[in-house]
């Protein structure tokens, strides 16, 4: 059994937390601003926020006034940051397969951006239904992979792009066949190339405190654009309304 094996199943939450910081850029996805724009949302959560890169982005662009802003991830100490954001986010510690802090039929807008292959999907799915406003809009991004995919990590005997991951999607409906289409329309799939920004494995390794490091060093923002393709491996984006 490899290191990366052994460590991908004795890291606990906060560990890999630590393991994997994340940076603010102050971006969003095209397609999640689309949405946004056409919504008229009082209630957002990202679920699975992380240390709050996607929060951060969205109270630059002017997302959070007049709404309730929400944020969970499994992570305290991510949590904690998130906090620093903005002290008006509704941030919580909860598991996105539950969603136990959050009231049924509640939030407008709900964000999952590379979550549900973490979890059980099955379940995470069930809980977004429960959540969400009727009318209500999901975005969910995902990681879809092609059979040639290729990424250095390996895990059960196949390459992998994080250890952490329970599953990478390789059919569409391996996804897709979760989603209630009773109760759920589907207003656009989309799939696009992952890259990943080559300065991002020095940043991390070097645990650089600045989390906007991007945002106020040119140097880094202007090393930032150069981006590799990750072979096989595709951002997959889902839109659903909740009808």
């Amino acid at each position: 059994m490899s290191s990366n094996k052994k460590k991908s199943k004795t890291m606990g939450i906060e560990e890999y937390a630590k393991s994997l910081p994340q940076y603010y850029a102050g971006t969003l996805p095209e397609t999640l601003t689309k949405y946004l724009a056409k919504s008229k949302f009082k209630t957002l959560l990202d679920c699975g926020c992380g240390d709050g890169s996607l929060l951060f982005a969205l109270k630059q662009k002017g997302y959070f006034k007049n709404r309730n802003i929400y944020g969970i991830d499994l992570s305290r100490n991510r949590i904690n940051l998130v906090k620093k954001i903005d002290p008006n986010i509704n941030a919580l510690v909860d598991d996105a397969e539950t969603l136990s802090k959050i009231k049924n039929n509640s939030i407008d807008f709900f964000i999952a951006t590379h979550v549900v292959e973490h979890v059980d999907d099955k379940k995470m799915m069930k809980a977004v239904e429960r959540v969400v406003k009727k009318d209500g809009t999901i975005y969910l991004a995902t990681i879809f992979k092609k059979w040639y995919g290729w990424y250095y990590y390996r895990k059960d005997g196949k390459w992998v792009m994080d250890l952490t991951h329970l599953r990478e999607y390789m059919r569409d409906e391996e996804l897709l066949d979760l989603i209630d289409k009773s109760n759920f329309k589907i207003l656009e799939i989309k799939k696009t190339q992952l890259h990943f920004p080559v300065i991002d494995f020095l940043v991390r390794r070097l645990f650089l405190k600045n989390r906007e490091i991007f945002l106020t060093n040119f140097f880094f923002k202007t090393l930032r654009r150069i981006k590799i393709p990750v072979i096989g491996y595709y951002n997959w984006e889902i839109v659903l309304r909740k009808t």
